[in-house]
């Protein structure tokens, strides 16, 4: 009796084996696709904000590297961790709407950028960010197009949802934001260096 059970637990090993062992053809991907320096920003971002869960420029940061590596869901839970702290930045909203639209989720996208452009024409809070006009631009862009398509399942129907979209489209001048042009230009004094943005 006791020799068939333990060649039945053999076999099941055995058995679990074969189904967890990957096949020859198997290609793995990394779960971001991003160049390794950024994903080593990532870590670094992550293990940061472990210990430093109310820093929002870390977490737009790391929202932003998982937007550009097509994770939504995780920029998702990045945002939603610091905002209970932050209900009043406009750019966690903004994040927010871009994540959800990503998922092709209208109607909680177009509520989050409608969110963020009543904070961004809000007199800012105190210490919080002040919306300059650049950020207000895209953010009015990015609900107008919303808007045009919030009672539209993406998912079911991408036609509709693309002509909506294309429908309102124009040519838009957006202003430079005053951050990056102050950085972009040279100093002046000893060697006239650029400075470079990490």
């Amino acid at each position: 009796m006791r020799v068939t059970r333990v060649l039945d637990v053999l076999v099941l090993l055995l058995l679990a084996t074969l189904l967890v062992m990957p096949r020859a053809n198997v290609t793995v991907k990394a779960a971001l696709p991003l160049p390794p320096q950024r994903r080593e920003r990532v870590a670094e971002l992550q293990a940061h904000l472990l210990g430093s869960r109310d820093d929002v420029p870390a977490a737009l940061e790391l929202t932003d590297l998982f937007l550009e590596g097509h994770r939504p869901d995780w920029a998702l839970a990045t945002v939603g961790a610091v905002l209970p702290e932050h209900p009043n930045d406009y750019r966690l909203h903004l994040r927010r709407a871009v994540a959800y639209a990503d998922r092709f989720e209208a109607a909680p996208a177009f509520a989050a950028a409608d969110q963020a452009l009543a904070l961004c024409n809000a007199p800012p809070p105190a210490g919080g960010p002040v919306c300059e006009e650049a950020p207000r631009a895209r953010i009015t862009l990015l609900r107008g197009t919303l808007e045009r398509i919030k009672g539209i399942d993406m998912r079911q129907n991408p036609a509709l949802a693309k002509d909506k979209i294309f429908e309102g489209l124009h040519p838009v001048w957006v202003p430079k934001s005053r951050q990056r042009s102050v950085q972009a230009q040279p100093q002046r004094g000893a060697g006239s260096q650029i400075p470079v943005q990490p």
